[in-house]
């Protein structure tokens, strides 16, 4: 990709974000955005992440508590919104899930899923 073409890409995901963020009646002024993964172009179908960079923690509280109102928005009814994690704590979830998916698997029913 080259660099005309990054900085369109860039330019289109902070419009994507800003209008996201609009219809969850939210006003962010300043954001930065991070799109991961390798860009390929002959997979439409494979979505990159993107890292949304907001000015301060009530921000990113408030787009975090809203975001289950883009459910209802057809544009955005795809859309997943998380905090960033420690690779700490992505080892851990996962230790986890793997922990309920054996407890599960061997009969185990005390706990909610």
């Amino acid at each position: 990709m080259d660099s005309g073409s990054k900085t369109e890409q860039i330019s289109e995901d902070t419009s994507v974000i800003k209008e996201m963020f609009s219809a969850m009646n939210i006003k962010v002024d300043t954001i930065s955005t991070i799109r991961f993964g390798k860009y390929d172009p002959t997979s439409s179908a494979r979505r990159r992440p993107v890292r949304i960079r907001l000015p301060h923690t009530d921000a990113v509280a408030d787009v975090l508590r809203l975001s289950g109102k883009l459910k209802s928005i057809d544009k955005f009814r795809l859309v997943s919104l998380s905090r960033d994690r420690t690779p700490a704590q992505i080892r851990n979830y996962n230790r986890i899930k793997q922990q309920l998916t054996d407890r599960t698997l061997a009969g185990e029913d005390w706990f909610i899923n």
